[in-house]
């Protein structure tokens, strides 16, 4: 395969992964990592190394399941009790399958406040819960654009020297 077509396919598949830490109907770091591994297979690995697809595999692995438990765990941090924090991350799970995209950030607010009350809590103290369900999807977000953007960062590198 030409070398510039390989390039601007596998710069595709990375932006497109940038982008897709944002939407949550994109896959990010799992289309910014294909990219890489297409440079990479097409090239031998000479550029792209093994040990690198190998270590942000392990990292876009960790972004899944950041996804699911970081509104859990953020919801604790605000004082939930374990139904707020079994909520969140119900609400991932139902959100993204019942409410689609806008469901990813809508679901975890949305399953720690109803956790809260079924716990019998107040709605002051469900929606702190929920505030921190939110923040986990923050921060989520924050981890999943950092690992692609070090995909992204290690790929220019990678093609221009």
């Amino acid at each position: 395969m030409n070398e510039i077509i390989l390039i601007l396919i596998s710069s595709f598949l990375i932006l497109v992964g940038l982008v897709g830490t944002i939407l949550p109907f994109l896959p990010g770091p799992p289309l910014s990592l294909a990219g890489l591994i297409l440079y990479g297979w097409f090239t031998k690995f000479e550029t792209v190394s093994i040990l690198a697809v190998v270590i942000f595999s392990i990292l876009t692995l960790f972004t899944f399941l950041f996804d699911i438990f970081a509104p859990a765990l953020a919801a604790k941090g605000y004082r939930s009790s374990k139904y707020g924090a079994w909520g969140a991350v119900i609400g991932v799970l139902l959100g993204i399958v019942v409410l689609g995209p806008i469901g990813a950030f809508l679901g975890p607010f949305l399953g720690a406040f109803v956790g809260e009350f079924i716990a019998q809590r107040n709605h002051q103290v469900a929606l702190r819960a929920a505030w921190g369900a939110f923040v986990g999807i923050l921060i989520g977000t924050i981890f999943k654009l950092t690992i692609t953007l070090a995909m992204l960062g290690y790929f220019i590198i990678k093609i221009i020297t």
